[in-house]
């Protein structure tokens, strides 16, 4: 009997630790809530098998649903993924967007000149 409990909780765990580290790179890399996301799969550990397995897709199923959407990108410093949107990267702390000197939008960060006003006034690659 103890045995099966042992195989059982080995099982959990081969479920839910590549499952929460697959949530802590995405969340971490949205800058969403990433402390929470990596936490709640371990919950699964504690309830029987069925349930765990329930739980865990109900997880991951209302983690895709309320993630900020949008593609993630190559932080041009630390070459992690990171959330299209952010103008700092959630992992190396440094500058993962340029900004327009003249209509001071964000500007990605190879790019040569503005998007929005075609100007090339663009703050340095240097940060």
């Amino acid at each position: 009997m103890k045995n099966i409990h042992i195989i059982q909780f080995v099982i959990l765990l081969v479920l839910v630790a590549p499952l929460a580290i697959w949530l802590y790179r995405d969340a971490r890399g949205r800058d969403y809530s990433w402390l929470f996301w990596t936490i709640m799969p371990f919950i699964a550990l504690f309830s029987p098998i069925y349930v765990a397995i329930l739980l865990l897709v109900f997880i991951l199923g209302i983690y895709l649903m309320l993630r900020p959407k949008g593609l993630l990108v190559k932080c041009p410093h630390c070459k992690k993924n990171i959330h299209d949107i952010l103008t700092m990267c959630p992992f190396c702390r440094k500058e993962a967007k340029r900004e327009c000197l003249v209509c001071h939008e964000p500007v990605p960060w190879e790019a040569e000149q503005c998007p929005f006003c075609k100007s090339r006034a663009l703050t340095g690659k240097n940060l």
